[in-house]
């Protein structure tokens, strides 16, 4: 089964590169570049979730698809959620790297984390504020890949902010109980931690596989042992 890859805000689908050569072994396996992000050219207007998952859904249909498995990481997941939605028929599972239930405290929280790095200051402190939030996330073992990161971060320049204004607003609480698909939610120790501890009552046919000891860097620095936990979720038989 072809799986898509839908990538976070501040990212692009290079984020995936050592997931989708470990998951691309016995699969179709395609990163794909959100809207205005990575190598995509942006939409004429500041999208919505929906917009962006129509957008992949026409990818999907684009490629000759009939039928796909898809993954999300944090922004990306409210997309794979979304296009699940849209296309129950083509959509076959769904995983989520975090299905954050969202307080006004967490989104006051995140949006000020968004304030200080995209809030262009003609210093470059705001460039050095990205790169202090990426060490922080990837840690100092890993700065080859948060240099990676870093760049595909700063390349949508002034779309960025699309990324989280989709995302923010995006009732996953109200979506999620609407999902027919056998979905898995991955929460991993980042700061959409707390959140998606919140999610287990909303899910109607899934399940939560808690990973602590897991952090931002696992797509990149833990792709061997995550692919085990996706592949065995979208090859077994499913059973709610």
């Amino acid at each position: 089964m072809p799986l898509m890859l839908f990538h976070q805000t501040g990212s692009s689908g290079r984020c995936y590169e050592r997931f989708i050569a470990e998951m691309g072994t016995d699969r179709i396996a395609i990163a794909v570049d959100t809207p205005g992000f990575g190598a995509s050219d942006p939409l004429p207007f500041a999208p919505s979730i929906a917009d962006f998952a129509a957008v992949m859904g026409e990818l999907i249909d684009h490629l000759g698809l009939p039928e796909v498995d898809v993954i999300g990481d944090h922004t990306g997941s409210k997309t794979a959620l979304e296009i699940g939605l849209q296309r129950p028929k083509q959509v076959r599972r769904v995983v989520m790297n975090a299905a954050a239930i969202m307080d006004d405290a967490d989104i006051k929280r995140l949006s000020s984390q968004d304030h200080a790095i995209h809030n262009v200051s003609s210093d470059g402190e705001h460039i050095m504020t990205r790169w202090r939030s990426m060490v922080k996330h990837l840690g100092a073992h890993s700065l080859t890949l948060g240099e990676m990161e870093f760049i595909e971060g700063l390349r949508p320049g002034p779309f960025t902010w699309h990324g989280h204004n989709a995302s923010f607003p995006y009732p996953v609480a109200e979506k999620l109980p609407q999902l027919t698909q056998p979905v898995l939610v991955l929460r991993a120790k980042d700061d959409l931690w707390g959140p998606t501890g919140r999610s287990p009552q909303f899910i109607r046919n899934g399940k939560v596989v808690e990973l602590p000891e897991y952090g931002r860097e696992m797509f990149q620095m833990r792709h061997r042992e995550l692919a085990v936990v996706v592949r065995d979720f979208l090859d077994r038989p499913w059973q709610a």
